[in-house]
């Protein structure tokens, strides 16, 4: 089976986070054991999750592949195919999860399967599919790392499948979301007057305040600086009553030596003088400040890109945070590497069966140099 047809059959099984059926994981178990290779499913909380080990289990160098089964619910109109209908049309590949990241996921399980028949391997692979890093990984990646590091069965590097047109990651901001209340008197719409403070006559100088937040920091590259932005505004679904209390939900993506705790008293300080009781709640810090440190590892990929590619790959530390965060946690460097970007979460997703192909021979080459 060719990389493109088994993305392909991936992307028939309407997988839509968090994945709580495992049948396209037992299609992706039947491939592996097909090879000879055992894979175990793992269900934590409800989650679905495949693992599959190759190589020596006592070597002294190991990697892990790291993708995830699991996709955005499809919305828009879809022009060329049905989300779960994929199809090829000249060279590229449509459907839901072809760019994020079923395609990198079928890339990977060939070059995982590459590794397994090379008798020449003498590292140790893990291939490791999740089922729900679209809504944070918390029940795979995050569980899975855990538990390899605990065991003393850490990795010494891990590729991580997300989309990014064949150049490769090395470095990420931290994120984390934050609540910000703005608390008053509740009163009936007609008599704004008697509110002592008034939560909707503040909260558009709240929102411009928070649109343009100064945060403290200092930026030695080359990460980009840090960001915040107002996603989310609630109040009160009763129309004839102005509410107590506004919710305003911020993401922000701060930067290594960044505290989370500094970037809350940031946006405090932003809101000074607003004469309006405020409140700054985290929400969910998801971590994930990362800086690739390791020149063996980042060098390595490098040449074999270009090698793949036939020119250099830039070097991105732009995007969000991804599953590689787990991993970093417990000390194990990480680059990002997987196709195209440009139609992620979106309409009539593709890849390209060309950089398919080429993905394929760079996580085997790499995965082998710096495990083999």
């Amino acid at each position: 089976m060719k990389t493109e047809e088994l993305a392909k059959e991936l992307m028939k099984y309407e997988t839509v986070s968090p994945i709580e059926n495992p049948d396209a994981f037992q299609f992706l178990k039947g491939v592996l054991e097909d090879e000879g290779i055992n894979a175990e499913i793992r269900e934590i909380n409800g989650v679905y999750n495949l693992v599959a080990e190759t190589g020596d289990p006592e070597a002294e160098e190991s990697v892990c592949l790291n993708g995830h089964m699991d996709v955005v619910e499809p919305e828009g109109e879809w022009s060329i195919t049905e989300p779960f209908e994929p199809v090829e049309e000249n060279g590229k590949l449509y459907g839901r999860g072809a760019a994020d990241m079923k395609g990198a996921l079928a890339a990977q399980t060939k070059a995982f399967i590459d590794l397994h028949r090379d008798s020449e391997f003498n590292g140790r692979a893990v291939l490791m599919a999740v089922g729900d890093e679209e809504i944070g990984g918390f029940d795979g990646s995050k569980v899975l790392a855990n538990e390899y590091s605990e065991k003393g069965k850490g990795f010494d590097h891990v590729i991580v499948g997300e989309p990014t047109d064949l150049d490769l990651q090395v470095g990420t901001r931290g994120l984390f979301w934050a609540n910000v209340y703005l608390k008053g008197e509740s009163v009936h719409a007609t008599r704004p007057h008697l509110a002592e403070t008034n939560t909707m006559e503040k909260l558009p100088e709240a929102l411009k305040r928070l649109g343009n937040l100064e945060m403290s920091f200092e930026n030695d590259g080359p990460l980009p600086d840090p960001s915040s932005e107002v996603t989310i505004v609630e109040s009160t679904d009763t129309y004839n009553s102005i509410p107590a209390e506004v919710k305003i939900g911020m993401d922000l993506r701060y930067l290594p030596g960044q505290k989370v705790d500094e970037v809350v008293e940031d946006i405090e300080n932003s809101l000074e003088g607003l004469e309006v009781d405020v409140e700054v709640e985290v929400e969910q810090d998801h971590g994930g400040d990362f800086k690739l440190e390791d020149e063996k590892f980042r060098n390595t990929a490098f040449n074999v890109l270009i090698e793949v590619r036939g020119e250099e790959p830039e070097q991105i530390t732009s995007g969000g945070a991804s599953d590689g965060r787990f991993f970093s946690n417990n000390g194990t460097p990480f680059i990002e590497l997987g196709v195209n970007q440009e139609s992620v979460h979106g309409e009539n997703e593709y890849c390209t069966v060309d950089n398919l192909k080429k993905l394929r021979k760079a996580y085997f080459d790499i995965s082998k140099r710096m495990a083999g």
